[in-house]
């Protein structure tokens, strides 16, 4: 799993390298998306039980 090595710019940087890793960078995005989803289904969950 290599979403984003090489900085921002994925696969298609020249001197990527091989890869084969998962960068911090990438490890950082899913866990704010995921914390996020959750947030907005806690929201959504609240709003319902208030009507």
């Amino acid at each position: 799993m290599d979403l984003f090595d090489g900085e921002l710019g994925g696969r298609d940087e020249p001197g990527a390298g091989p890869g084969g890793g998962c960068s911090w960078f990438s490890v950082v995005i899913v866990g704010i998306f995921v914390l996020l989803a959750v947030l907005v289904h806690q929201f959504w969950n609240w709003v319902g039980d208030l009507f």
